[in-house]
C-alpha cells in the first residue's frame, strides 16, 4: 500500500512539476490565435431609427494595491477610460493573453487611459512574474479585504471590462483576447 501511495504521490508532482513547464510554452501557443475583441459602438446620428446601446453603469467600490504596496481607487479615475482585468499568474489563457494587453498598454500609456490588472496572488509572485516576463504594465493585488464589487465577479478569468469617460462598461469580456488587435485598438482611440 506504501509503494502505491508513494507512486500516486510521485505521478500528481510529476503532473504538476510538467504543467508549469508547460505553461509558457502554451501561452506562447494560444497568444497567436486568440480573437480580436470588439466594441459595440453607438450608432452615428445619421443612421435611422438607430437604437444607441445602454451600457450598465460602473461601480467604483474597488480598492486594490500597486506592487509598491501603495493603494489604488478606482473612483480616483472617473473621468477616465479604464481597462480593467483580472488574472493570475497560474492561468494559461491569462499569460496568452498578457503579451497583447503589454503592447496595448506601450501604445496607449501616455493617453487617457489607465490599466488595472488585479490578481488575488502574492506581491512577491506577481513582482516576479512581472519582472520575468519584462512587462511595463501596472499590475495590482486585490486589497487585503479581497471585496470585489459583484458587477466584475466573474466565475472564469482572465475577465476584462473597458470603461468609458461616462462611467459605462463599454465592453465586458470573459476569456482571453488579442487586445493589440490594431482595428480594437483603432476603436478604442475613438473614446480616449
Amino acid at each position: 500500500m506504501l509503494k502505491i501511495n508513494i507512486l500516486i504521490l510521485f505521478f500528481f508532482v510529476f503532473l504538476f512539476f510538467s504543467c508549469q513547464v508547460l505553461k509558457e510554452p502554451a501561452g506562447k501557443i494560444m497568444g497567436s490565435s486568440l480573437p480580436a475583441p470588439e466594441i459595440e459602438t453607438a450608432p452615428t446620428e445619421e443612421a435611422e431609427n438607430a437604437i444607441k446601446p445602454t451600457y450598465p453603469l460602473a461601480d467604483y467600490n474597488l480598492k486594490v494595491r500597486n506592487l509598491d504596496g501603495s493603494y489604488v481607487n478606482l473612483a480616483d479615475y472617473k473621468g477616465k477610460v479604464i481597462f480593467l482585468n483580472f488574472w493570475a499568474t497560474w492561468c494559461l489563457p491569462c499569460v496568452a493573453e498578457l503579451p497583447s494587453i503589454n503592447k496595448m498598454y506601450n501604445q496607449l500609456k501616455d493617453e487617457n487611459i489607465v490599466f488595472l490588472l488585479i490578481s488575488n496572488e502574492t506581491f512577491e509572485k506577481v513582482a516576479k512574474y512581472r519582472e520575468r516576463k519584462k512587462f511595463d504594465v501596472p499590475f495590482h493585488i486585490i486589497d487585503s479585504t479581497g471585496y470585489i464589487p459583484r458587477l466584475y465577479q466573474s466565475p472564469s478569468i482572465p475577465t476584462t471590462f473597458i470603461i468609458n469617460k461616462n462611467g459605462e462598461i463599454i465592453k465586458a469580456s470573459a476569456g482571453a483576447e488579442d487586445w493589440n488587435d490594431e482595428a480594437f485598438i483603432t476603436e478604442l482611440r475613438k473614446i480616449l
